[in-house]
């Protein structure tokens, strides 16, 4: 009895393990992973910094790629480095006012 109970825990163990290391090796394959740019400091050129503000939505979802869009606006850069983003808030008598800010380095591709 104690044997048979060794053996069948063995195979319980080596089926689980058989089903584990498959489903890691079929969720790890480069078929999964998205393609990303790999950039150098050679292939960019890094300008001034620049700023934007807009009013601060908590609802909005694409509030940062809103901003940046901003910032880059009248520009010839692509893309920011390091952008921050900045929640503040003035109150100016009884209006309070809530801003979003984003400062970062313009750059370019060459």
């Amino acid at each position: 009895m104690n044997n048979k109970l060794i053996i069948i825990t063995f195979c319980l163990f080596f089926i689980m393990f058989i089903v584990g290391c498959t489903t890691v090796t079929r969720s790890s394959t480069t078929d999964n992973i998205t393609p990303s740019l790999q950039l150098s400091g050679g292939d960019i050129t890094v300008g001034e910094v620049l700023t934007a503000e807009l009013k601060y939505d908590a609802n909005d979802d694409t509030l940062k790629e809103k901003l940046i869009a901003e910032a880059l606006r009248g520009t010839t850069y692509d893309f920011l480095l390091a952008p921050r983003y900045d929640i503040i808030t003035t109150k100016s008598g009884t209006i309070e006012t809530t801003v979003m800010r984003v400062r970062g380095r313009g750059a370019r591709l060459k």
